[in-house]
């Protein structure tokens, strides 16, 4: 793993625990928009399932009636203990032991047993486009963040035609006269 994907990681870990002690939910949506950064300029999987599993937390801890389900605590000491061990092996720098807590927080959903398994993976499955979608906005091809995301090139496309990103125009630049003027009054 590049060592400033990996150092943006480990602070994206350590903040996203305070974030969910503190039930900040903006700041745990704020984390996952920041590794969006680094995953479209590098297009590295840490970063993009970083990006994915925080923005999915941060939609689940933002709905307060999934904390009624009994489930709850097994799910919530499960992210608590995953997000501080994964933080611990990166900073140790074993990045393998690093992928295996972040995968067993994917795997939590497979002990659940109420209705919150049901949600919990739609709400993972969602983020995965949702991400997507900004992975695009950051200048990826639909194709190549498909591929990343594991998801498909129609999913995709429904979700980016439906958010208006595909419209947003170009920067537009100033016009010759006026960036020769803004030139020349830089020089006076």
């Amino acid at each position: 793993m590049i060592t400033s994907v990996k150092k943006d990681i480990l602070d994206i870990l350590k903040n996203s625990l305070k974030a969910i002690r503190k039930n900040n939910i903006v700041e745990l949506k704020d984390l996952s928009n920041h590794t969006i950064h680094n995953a479209s300029i590098f297009q590295d999987p840490h970063s993009v399932s970083t990006a994915v599993l925080i923005y999915s937390l941060s939609k689940i801890f933002e709905r307060s009636l999934y904390r009624e389900y009994d489930d709850w605590n097994l799910f919530y000491d499960t992210c608590i203990s995953n997000l501080q061990m994964a933080a611990l092996a990166l900073s140790k720098n074993k990045d393998k032991e690093y992928e295996n807590y972040m995968t067993n927080l994917l795997k939590i959903m497979n002990k659940l047993d109420s209705k919150l398994r049901v949600y919990i993976e739609e709400v993972f499955d969602r983020a995965k486009i949702n991400k997507g979608s900004r992975l695009h906005e950051h200048g990826l091809s639909l194709g190549r963040t498909a591929k990343i995301l594991g998801v498909s090139t129609w999913e995709l496309m429904d979700y980016i035609g439906k958010t208006g990103i595909a419209d947003v125009k170009l920067s537009l630049s100033k016009s010759i006269d006026e960036r020769l003027k803004l030139a020349r009054s830089l020089f006076k």
